[in-house]
């Protein structure tokens, strides 16, 4: 099934203070994702956030200290691009209007069933598919794949690694915006400090397998697609 198949290329990151339950909802996710970290709280959620930068970030409501509204708040004040997902057991109108207001992609109520979890997981590859489609053609000879992390030149498959595929992702969002050095530091290289000698080992490497013309530097500030 393609979803499964989709899925087996991300990664996911589930926030809950409650061991039990972080580690039955943890070994649910492992058999659909290429990796599942865990945090046990909303303070370590943002760490463990930006030590892996996972695609989805799945969070408990209430937990002391910061709760799920206040860990993707914190997220998106720090550019945070990943799917979010609450999980809670709270079901009153007014915490899903919250949810809503707090620009939360999903709202799960507990205790989590397998069907709720691939619903949501069907609802964030169409947001993402909206967002940026799986195949991109730069040109009639240079096609990106996004989902299986290639790129065809005339007619060749070429392997991208991780980083190249999210700074061809970022360049691709936005075709006609400079993203800067700060946006690519994040997104890509998280609590990892990024050299611009390893920014430029990327653009090197991509400019080798797709060409010289497609990827301009704006000098000062950061890169675009020409």
């Amino acid at each position: 099934m393609q979803i499964l198949e989709r899925l087996k290329t991300k990664t996911i990151l589930l926030v809950e203070d409650e061991d039990i339950i972080r580690e039955n909802i943890a070994s649910m996710l492992k058999f659909f994702f290429k990796e599942v970290y865990t945090a046990i709280d909303g303070y370590d959620g943002i760490d463990k956030y930006e030590e892996h930068l996972p695609d989805i970030v799945m969070t408990d409501l209430k937990m002391p200290v910061m709760n799920g509204f206040e860990l993707i708040e914190e997220l998106r004040t720090r550019s945070c691009k990943a799917y979010t997902i609450i999980v809670s057991a709270h079901t009153d109108t007014e915490l899903l209007l919250d949810a809503i207001h707090n620009g939360v992609d999903r709202y799960i109520i507990k205790p989590v069933t397998e069907d709720e979890l691939f619903e949501a997981f069907e609802a964030y590859f169409k947001k993402i598919d909206e967002e940026l489609p799986k195949v991109i053609e730069l040109s009639s000879s240079i096609t990106i794949n996004f989902d299986k992390a290639f790129v065809v030149v005339n007619s060749e498959e070429i392997h991208i690694n991780k980083k190249e595929t999210q700074f061809l992702t970022l360049l691709c969002k936005d075709m006609d915006k400079t993203i800067t050095y700060e946006e690519i530091e994040y997104q890509i290289w998280g609590s990892a400090s990024m050299s611009l000698a390893a920014i430029r080992s990327v653009v090197r490497d991509l400019r080798k397998k797709i060409g010289q013309d497609y990827i301009l530097n704006v000098s000062g500030t950061g890169y675009r697609l020409r």
